[in-house]
């Protein structure tokens, strides 16, 4: 506990937002709210909220104590970039567990749609013979074959740590360009020398 208090201010609003992340994610899954593959995208909108309010106020806090204090462009962006990445860290890791312990079903519930959705293309004979023009490969393959192959190329991509390779490289992404951007407005606008 005491290595928390010795910590940068925008370390700790970063773990305290990875946390406030977590517990409304929790909080909507034990309620199952916004929990149909049409409403997910209400949890990657609070994630990026989050992870932007980590960055912005952390840094924002850090920047207005070291008004007067010499700067330059690099040292401003590592130190807006520090909270975006233990933020990313910490909630990609909380993603994992989250996929791999609290809600496993919902990778199987999106193998079991594309599943579907596959089974529906085969059984269409109009549907089937595009998919065989586009995919040269499966024209002498079965409707049973299909499905077997399909389900072998797709279950890599529904699992916990495929979800949270994939949220890291978008967080990582966005930590990169929120960076960019506020020291542009911290140098430029809000602090400017």
């Amino acid at each position: 506990m005491g290595l928390f208090f010795i910590m940068r201010f925008s370390i700790k609003i970063s773990i305290l937002l990875a946390g406030i992340w977590f517990l409304g994610k929790y909080i909507l899954f034990s309620f199952q709210l916004f929990q149909t593959t049409e409403q997910y995208s209400y949890h990657v909108m609070w994630n990026i909220l989050c992870l932007l309010f980590a960055m912005t106020i952390g840094s924002w806090i850090e920047k207005r104590r070291s008004v007067g204090k010499e700067s330059n462009v690099l040292s401003d962006m590592k130190n807006i970039l520090a909270p975006g990445l233990v933020y990313t860290l910490l909630v990609s890791g909380m993603i994992y567990f989250y996929y791999a312990k609290i809600d496993p079903s919902y990778n199987e519930k999106q193998l079991f749609l594309v599943e579907n959705s596959m089974k529906e293309m085969v059984n269409d004979p109009v549907k089937l013979k595009k998919f065989k023009e586009q995919r040269p490969e499966f024209e002498a393959f079965s409707k049973e074959e299909i499905l077997k192959k399909s389900r072998e190329s797709i279950q890599p991509w529904y699992t916990p740590k495929t979800s949270m390779i994939i949220a890291l490289l978008g967080m990582l992404m966005l930590s990169i360009i929120n960076a960019l951007i506020l020291t542009i407005i911290y140098r430029k606008v809000l602090f400017r020398s």
